[in-house]
């Protein structure tokens, strides 16, 4: 059995490669909290430059836009990181005090590239990044993508004057993509290109044409070499690249936003005669550029100044999805290429190797139960011992799901993280033991723990208190999932709500690609509205424009169902709640249905094609399209089964989703063409009535999931 580790420190566990190399820098690399809580999660970070700040505009519109640009990266998914040189250290991520310091002009600000940073920071002066200063420090923080206006470039004349932009040496020696308007048009293009080829940059056009844009202008009449369309395409670009180890950066050349395109021609006019104006006083190198867009600015009547905010904008959300959706894909880590242990190694049910598996993406954990013993104590007493007995087991929400399913026949494997403790390998060893695939845990040194329920039970084996330590779950490397799921090709997916939202995003994009029908068990009140998170994080990023039915089934329970309904309005993924004459006209007909259960329901079907809530012993509700108009939902009530006895009512809930993911499992297929749930509303009543049966050996069981759990318990009368 092969366990995939991380061996960086704990603090730095989830830093890409560029983020190995901040270790030996770390005393001159100042992290803002959010850039540092951003990198640690794997969540998408955007660079951004300082020059443009304290060099490229006029104070206070440069002051505006560098807030409007960190707020429109926000908007579309990512963390906005300004760099700039502050004393003596890189900041990377910057506060509005900062902001203001660069852009007020009360103090010199030295314009810092590659050949500068050491000097500044040695003199502990203030300085503003450029576009290649800028790549260095986000390559030292771990940053692989960096939005700007435009680069620099081979300048005009340069073949008696040799005057070439540092941007196009750094963009050959760091990985580190730049999204741009491509060069300023101040430049000779011709000559910028082809020395990007020499240094092996590659160049991509964005959008629909293939023409490399000039700043200002769409058009330069010159081809790049490469045509993208959309940031997801862009982002496997980047981490090809850097699977590859490619050590060079690439340029991303985003045109200006169409509104502006009609002032192209009256700004090249102004730019042309800036030139002859910069030649015939003598400006030269790092004074040159500041020079002619201040003289083109004055010459256009702030035509160009107007044009330049727009496109860096631009840039920024560009650069924001792309990042984004980088980071939905897991990053841009090398790929580590390693030989499996032997063929079968850790997995049971090999005979239905023909069969798409089912894959569980969540949280293994250690459960720690105690139960009160009822005849000794028949009433819970506080503040004081009871008499009982303790239980150490393996579970966890997704490891309990993925063991009932197992237990039901599935072929199932597991994505979790543990960590390489006692308990960690407590946990590995079982699951090996009932032979299920464990190839695609993650294993994390470091100080991590490998998580821990700590539940206490009352006499009537309902929950009393418990303590969950489930910061590990929040570490689940989303390039992990995306490898599993390339590999599996599962028909099902069962996602729980701990991992982080970016790795769910993660889950449901890989899902969606492979056509898997995906279950999303919403865990907990506190947890449950993760996915949703992550739905809209997607559409922000523009990774999807339409999330609806990327989750095709959800089984929260009343409280869950509540606060996701909630979130879908307030995160703009449902448009209202249905109407109170239609909530109270269904509630008639269901009388068993308290109306704020309808209600919810109804607000998250446009979002989630069935949705099926627990109710304990009430029984279950399940809503889903009509057969005959998909748009039409039809709600219905399946009554409880009722237990023997009650041992432990802690992993009733898993073990019934077990059982869902199961039989979906066994009809293997579950969508259309279209990726739309193709389950009649007979046959997921059906499954949900089956599902209450491993339910209730769940109770009736001191185990979150019964051992006696297997496929015949489904079909009892």
């Amino acid at each position: 059995m092969r366990i995939r580790s991380c061996h960086l420190p704990a603090a730095w566990r989830r830093l890409r490669p560029h983020g190995r190399r901040l270790l030996s820098t770390a005393p001159l690399v100042h992290l803002a909290p959010r850039v540092r809580e951003a990198l640690r999660n794997g969540e998408p970070v955007v660079a951004l430059e300082s020059t443009i700040i304290s060099h490229g505009m006029p104070y206070p519109q440069n002051v505006e836009t560098a807030r409007e640009v960190e707020q429109i990266v926000a908007a579309h998914g990512s963390t906005a990181a300004t760099v700039a040189l502050i004393d003596g250290r890189i900041h990377v991520g910057l506060s509005d005090h900062e902001l203001l310091r660069l852009g007020r002009g009360d103090e010199p600000v030295v314009k810092t590239s590659r050949r500068d940073m050491a000097a500044v920071l040695s003199q502990r002066l203030l300085g503003a990044t450029t576009v290649a200063g800028t790549m260095l420090a986000a390559h030292l923080a771990g940053i692989p993508v960096f939005a700007t206006g435009g680069i620099g470039g081979v300048h005009r004349g340069a073949e008696t004057t040799m005057d070439v932009s540092a941007d196009l040496t750094e963009l050959g020696r760091t990985p580190v993509a730049v999204v741009c308007a491509g060069a300023k048009s101040i430049l000779d293009l011709p000559k910028t290109l082809e020395f990007l080829e020499t240094q092996g940059v590659p160049v991509v056009a964005y959008g629909d044409s293939a023409e490399f844009p000039a700043f200002f202008s769409a058009h330069s009449g010159l081809q790049a070499p490469w045509n993208l369309q959309r940031p997801d395409q862009v982002a496997r670009l980047i981490r090809t690249s850097a699977e590859l180890g490619l050590q060079n950066g690439m340029v991303v050349a985003v045109p200006v936003p169409g509104e502006h395109a009609e002032t192209s021609a009256k700004i090249e006019q102004a730019i042309d005669a800036a030139l002859a104006e910069s030649t015939e006083l003598g400006i030269k190198g790092k004074q040159a550029t500041p020079f002619l867009l201040k003289r083109v600015a004055e010459r256009t009547r702030g035509a160009s100044l107007a044009t330049n905010i727009a496109l860096v904008k631009n840039n920024a959300r560009v650069a924001s999805q792309v990042a984004a959706s980088l980071a939905i894909m897991g990053g841009c880590r090398p790929r580590q290429y390693s030989t499996r242990a032997a063929s079968g190694q850790g997995i049971r049910n090999s005979a239905k190797t023909d069969q798409r598996p089912l894959l569980v993406v969540g949280c293994a954990a250690v459960d720690i139960t105690a139960q009160v013993d009822s005849q000794q104590c028949p009433t819970w007493v506080p503040a004081t011992s009871q008499p009982g007995a303790v239980f150490t087991s393996v579970g966890g929400v997704g490891q309990n799901i993925a063991r009932a399913a197992h237990f039901l026949g599935a072929n199932v494997a597991l994505i979790a993280a543990v960590a390489n403790d006692a308990h960690g390998a407590a946990v590995r060893a079982e699951l090996h033991a009932l032979g299920m695939d464990t190839r695609f845990l993650q294993l994390l040194d470091g100080s991590a723990r490998t998580a821990i329920y700590n539940a206490v039970h009352g006499p009537d084996g309902d929950l009393i208190a418990a303590v969950a330590d489930m910061h590990i779950n929040g570490l689940l490397a989303p390039q992990q999932i995306e490898e599993a799921v390339a590999e599996l090709n599962p028909c099902v997916v069962g996602l729980d709500a701990n991992p982080s939202v970016l790795a769910i995003a993660t889950t449901l994009t890989c899902a969606n690609r492979a056509q898997a029908c995906v279950v999303y068990e919403p865990t907990s009140a506190a947890k449950c509205t993760n996915a949703l998170r992550a739905l809209s994080f997607i559409k922000r990023s523009n990774a999807m424009t339409d999330v609806r039915g990327l989750i095709h089934i959800v089984t929260p329970n009343a409280l869950e169902l509540q606060h996701m309904a909630e979130a879908a309005l307030e995160l703009a993924l449902v448009e209202t709640a249905p109407p109170a004459a239609t909530v109270d006209e269904i509630a008639e007909a269901q009388y068993s249905l308290d109306s704020s259960v309808i209600r919810d329901m109804l607000t998250l079907f446009p979002l989630f094609p069935a949705v099926v809530v627990k109710l304990g012993a009430k029984g279950a509700a399940v809503v889903s399209p009509s057969p005959k108009n998909a748009a039409r939902p039809i709600i219905r009530h399946i009554p409880p089964l009722k237990p023997c006895l009650v041992e432990n009512s802690n992993g009733a809930g898993d073990s019934m989703v077990g059982a869902i993911l199961a039989q979906l499992h066994r009809r293997q297929t579950l969508l259309t063409p279209d990726s739309r749930l193709n389950l009649a509303p007979s046959d997921i009543d059906a499954v949900v009535g089956r599902a209450q049966r491993a339910a209730v050996l769940s109770i009736e069981s001191v185990r979150a999931v019964n051992d006696q759990l297997c496929a015949d318990t489904l079909d009892k009368d």
